[in-house]
């Protein structure tokens, strides 16, 4: 695991290197990386709590039957009652 001394040291160098670059990517590039090695600090010392999890048993939904009544769809371009029929 890296210690926080690590990224703390990274954040220092990538800092540096956006005071002293020219070129507004490369600045822009390195206060992102920061920004994210920030993140990556925060996110390990805020102390994490469990988030409930609501356990629900699956409902399985029936299928329709088809009615006697009801005829299928009909479509001018199809080829049969198939799925794979195209």
């Amino acid at each position: 695991m890296i210690s926080s001394d690590q990224v703390l040291l990274e954040i220092e160098q990538q800092l540096h290197h956006a005071k002293q670059t020219r070129n507004e990517q490369s600045r822009r590039e390195a206060i992102a990386a920061v920004r994210s090695l920030c993140n990556v600090l925060l996110s390990e010392e805020a102390p994490s709590q469990p988030v409930p999890i609501q356990l629900s048993s699956p409902q399985a939904s029936a299928p329709t039957p088809m009615t006697f009544g009801e005829r299928p769809l009909q479509e001018a371009d199809a080829n049969g009652e198939s799925l794979f029929d195209f």
